[in-house]
């Protein structure tokens, strides 16, 4: 049994290396960040509440979007305007150009918005509709509040590529405004660029966390890149001497235009969970803004770590970690966090087309900052069982309720804030219930 367990592992490092060299037949999966470029691209221009979006091509792009919101990160349907030239049959033969031209003339005139963003699902980009040749014979105002993006999704860009060409757009139509802040001048500020898909509670308190960290660490907190976001607060964000996220895989495609059009530096620490992480991420901050704080005589920092001390000894110095996620920047999260508890983690299923995705912040962590883990490379529960089983008892990060008689930690992230100190507290008295409670055979139904 153990020449088959350990034939079905290897290194995190090996596989991003074999990711980046194209040496992998990859498959896609499902995730989030593998919906299409026009998801990307809506997604971010729908953070702002003067800005309505005309999809250009059928309306069936639109059709379940008002849900979506509900099944992830606001709690309530997305009710701004939906709007779409429709493509009919008529305009998938004969072109949609004077429907698109129609379309803005009546935006315009019904909400009379400060941006106009033109996107084109996979349709009108096929048929190959001229949209900049639209919008260039408008009367002048109205041209000069569009903006479009060929987005269409069957050109197989990504979510995120999509996130990046609407952070591109964005940041062009910054440079009509001057970058004129005297930083020396300044007291030392921050944009935050939050995580996506996070419930509006659990938001409001991680929002309140960091206030509180960099109110610790003598930092303004600048704008925060939320739903409800103004091109005026979008403006403003070039005030800032720095940018930080809680979710750099979000944030990289604006904060690299606003470095190479504004001088604006970015912190590519992320994902402050747990104590050393967070520790990093706010001396990452320190260290770059030149402050005059030293992160480890902290009272809180000295109060979590006496607590992680305990909570090691509670666990087992050395006890094995399996960890079952995917989403990138979460899973390697919680690599991290197994460390700072003196776990020997083991991560299971991971999917190249992940790191395919997201190769960037896996290059980063894994091959320039050194973080490695090992990987089991099967994703089915049986020989996750047998690992199990061949490992003895050890501590299981997985959401799900699948390994009754186990010391399950499945504490829900996207309900639950989990960065910065408090989110250490939380995070730490969850792993001690955990240990005190084994999964109940019938958890999937009595259990949250």
């Amino acid at each position: 049994m153990s020449r088959e367990i350990e034939s079905k592992m290897a290194m995190l490092s090996m596989l991003v290396r074999e990711v980046k060299a194209d040496n992998l037949n990859i498959r896609d999966c499902i995730d989030m960040h593998q919906f299409c470029a026009f998801w990307g691209a809506f997604d971010i221009l729908n953070y702002f509440n003067d800005v309505v979006i005309l999809v250009h091509g059928p309306s069936g792009c639109l059709g379940n979007r008002r849900f979506l919101p509900a099944m992830g990160h606001l709690g309530e349907c997305d009710n701004k305007p939906h709007l779409s030239t429709s493509f009919t049959n008529r305009e998938v033969v004969f072109g949609g150009e004077k429907k698109l031209v129609d379309s803005l003339n009546e935006v315009n005139s019904r909400y009379n918005p400060k941006i106009i963003a033109v996107l084109t699902n996979c349709c009108a980009d096929i048929i190959g509709d001229d949209v900049e040749g639209c919008i260039e014979g408008l009367p002048d105002e109205i041209r000069e509040k569009v903006i479009y993006l060929n987005s269409g999704g069957y050109s197989g860009k990504s979510y995120r590529r999509g996130t990046e060409m609407a952070f591109k757009l964005l940041a062009k139509h910054l440079q009509t405004n001057q970058h004129t802040i005297d930083i020396t001048n300044q007291e030392k500020s921050v944009n935050l660029f939050l995580r996506r898909w996070i419930w509006d509670q659990t938001k409001q308190e991680e929002i309140n966390e960091i206030k509180r960290m960099f109110q610790m660490i003598g930092v303004r907190l600048n704008k925060i890149f939320n739903q409800g976001l103004s091109f005026e607060d979008f403006y403003e964000m070039q005030n800032a001497q720095l940018n930080v996220a809680l979710c750099l895989f979000f944030g990289m495609g604006l904060f690299s235009e606003l470095n190479n059009n504004f001088g604006i530096p970015y912190s590519k620490v992320t994902a402050p969970m747990g104590l050393f992480a967070t520790k990093k991420w706010l001396h990452e901050i320190s260290n770059i803004l030149e402050l005059d704080v030293n992160i480890e005589e902290l009272d809180e920092v000295k109060e979590l770590e006496a607590q992680r001390r305990l909570l090691v000894n509670e666990i087992g110095k050395g006890r094995k970690c399996i960890i079952w996620t995917q989403t990138g920047e979460r899973m390697l999260a919680l690599v991290k966090l197994a460390y700072e508890l003196e776990m020997e983690p083991i991560v299971v299923g991971v999917e190249p087309s992940i790191i395919r995705d997201k190769l960037p912040i896996f290059e980063k962590e894994i091959l320039e900052d050194g973080l490695d883990v090992k990987i089991f490379v099967s994703k089915y529960i049986e020989d996750v069982n047998e690992l199990i089983e061949y490992l003895g008892n050890p501590v299981i990060f997985c959401n799900n309720n699948y390994f009754p008689d186990q010391t399950v930690f499945k504490y829900r992230f996207a309900q639950n804030p989990v960065y910065g100190f408090n989110g250490t507290r939380k995070i730490y008295q969850e792993m001690f219930n955990a240990l005190k409670k084994k999964s109940n055979k019938y958890s999937l139904f009595v259990e949250g």
